[in-house]
């Protein structure tokens, strides 16, 4: 009985050393994002937190893929978003991936010139999302 009241009362110490080691100035990240929203004010947000992620963690430290499918297409399309720039911005500055959905693609009649430059893959978003998480990768979906 004393051995099992001292694992139990030791199992949060333990689990608070495993989340402090966890943030170690050298540990990399790797995080992918999923949007699905064509509110801007959900784009806008995002955006924020994909620059307060690399401000807070470091660009040599933090490897991030935005996937985007259904409304939230229009964030990579040159006719529709507003975002433009701070995406070339983000890119250019921190290296963040972006991933359209190949399915919405087609749905949407969307083509690959339709798209801004700077994104990478288009590729059926949900294979993608489960694919990096297999893969390791945290999932937000803000």
């Amino acid at each position: 009985m004393s051995a099992l009241l001292v694992v139990v009362m030791a199992s949060p110490l333990l689990a608070g050393d495993r989340v402090g080691r966890q943030n170690q100035p050298d540990q990399q990240h790797r995080v992918v994002m999923h949007l699905n929203s064509g509110d801007e004010k959900v784009q806008r947000g995002v955006l924020n937190n994909i620059r307060h992620l690399y401000q807070a963690v470091g660009r040599e430290r933090l490897e991030l893929e935005l996937v985007v499918h259904g409304a939230g297409l229009g964030l990579l399309t040159k006719k529709t978003t507003t975002f433009g720039a701070e995406l070339a911005q983000l890119k250019t500055e921190y290296g963040v991936q972006y991933t359209a959905c190949s399915n919405t693609m087609k749905a949407m009649q969307v083509s690959r010139e339709d798209l801004l430059d700077e994104v990478g893959d288009t590729v059926p978003a949900m294979v993608r999302l489960m694919e990096r998480q297999e893969q390791g990768w945290a999932y937000i979906k803000p």
